[in-house]
């Protein structure tokens, strides 16, 4: 207890000039919750690499990612958020020595999984990530970043929900349809198509993949397409589309608000988007349930109990939750699921929030798994 009591209060005592990441663990190194403060944030597509198997693919990976951030004044050692696309559960072990190689136990970001297929045929696993600027030059002008890189400025941000539109069926038209609802999201905010820092797409199958880039080439242009993930999901929708959006314009107002924009429905379990200004971002790892055999209610329970440990781990609480992502393989937990969340999350603010059935989970053994961004208590 008296571990968590510290680290929470480092947060607490944080100033809004101190640029600082923070790592949160328990006594017991158990719960992890890295805090970045008042810096901006480099945000990434999806990053392969090269190599024969999953150990050397995930080096070549970090690699190109480290390469990749030093263009943006970051690097690996600033790494907060890393999100990890595995073909199969049999590449986790692998991928997660050469994590626990690279990255101190004391200092490593916070980690997510999903089990999917990948743009790339031959690639064994993808990741992205969330970096911060470095300290020292917080102050520069950033290079303008590549198509694998966009830079989230301090200051207000908005996370969407993931919107879909079905169009004619076909994965480019109904990638088409939900780019257009979410340009009218963007105009009912006051932003535009150059202000979206990340796009991440849910869709089926993985195979047209192109179909979705080519929809999204044709929607940003004369703008650069952010960084894009993909993630396949089983839908009897061809796509789901969420954002990130830099909001300088939207300075103003609370440290965590929610609006629902005209036309949509205001869910009790998510909010169709919230706007974030608090200096301070909050990044949990992906969280299983403790006994995967466990009946459906106790598995998620546990999952909730986890998530409560991290939010006082770290200063935080039900209401400042801002994002969420829920990747689940197995229907009964599915279905419970959506029941036992009203039970946790303040109806007046849940979190945006996206849910993709997937394939598998990062973990063999496992149904579930989420993740969440937060910020502090006032």
């Amino acid at each position: 207890m008296r571990s968590t009591f510290i680290f929470s209060l480092s947060l607490l005592l944080l100033s809004p000039l101190m640029a600082e990441i923070v790592y949160h663990t328990d006594a017991k190194r158990e719960l992890h919750v890295v805090s970045v403060n008042n810096r901006p944030l480099i945000h990434t597509g999806q990053i392969t690499g090269e190599g024969k198997d999953a150990t050397a693919q995930t080096q070549a990976a970090l690699t190109a990612l480290d390469e990749l951030l030093k263009a943006q004044y970051s690097s690996l050692d600033q790494v907060v958020k890393l999100n990890l696309y595995l073909t199969s559960n049999e590449v986790a072990p692998s991928v997660d020595a050469v994590l626990s190689e690279r990255f101190p136990k004391e200092k490593r970001p916070a980690i997510s999984r999903v089990t999917t297929a990948l743009p790339k045929s031959e690639a064994l696993l993808a990741i992205d990530a969330v970096a911060a600027v470095s300290e020292a030059n917080i102050e520069k002008e950033i290079p303008l970043p590549s198509g694998n890189a966009a830079v989230l400025p301090i200051g207000a941000r908005v996370y969407i929900s993931g919107q879909a539109e079905k169009g004619d069926g076909t994965l480019y038209d109904a990638t088409k349809q939900t780019l257009l609802s979410l340009a009218r999201t963007l105009e009912f905010l006051g932003l535009g198509k150059g202000d979206v820092v990340q796009v991440k797409s849910f869709l089926t199958p993985m195979t047209q993949c192109a179909d979705a880039e080519k929809a999204l080439a044709d929607f940003f242009t004369p703008h650069p397409v952010p960084p894009a993930i993909y993630v396949e999901w089983e839908s009897t929708l061809p796509i789901e589309i969420e954002m990130l959006v830099a909001a300088p314009r939207l300075k103003d107002g609370p440290s965590l608000e929610v609006r629902t924009p005209p036309g949509m429905t205001t869910p009790t379990v998510y909010s169709r988007l919230t706007i974030v200004r608090h200096p301070v971002t909050l990044y949990t790892d992906g969280l299983y349930p403790v006994d995967p055999q466990a009946e459906p209610d106790r598995q998620l329970r546990t999952l909730f109990s986890q998530l409560k440990a991290d939010l006082d781990l770290s200063g935080s609480s039900w209401s400042h939750l801002v994002k969420a992502t829920y990747y689940v393989s197995d229907d009964a937990l599915n279905k419970e699921h959506n029941a036992v969340r009203p039970d946790y999350f303040n109806p007046r603010c849940p979190p945006a929030a996206s849910k993709a059935k997937v394939k598998g989970v990062g973990r063999n053994g496992q149904g579930i798994t989420q993740d969440f961004i937060a910020i502090p208590e006032e």
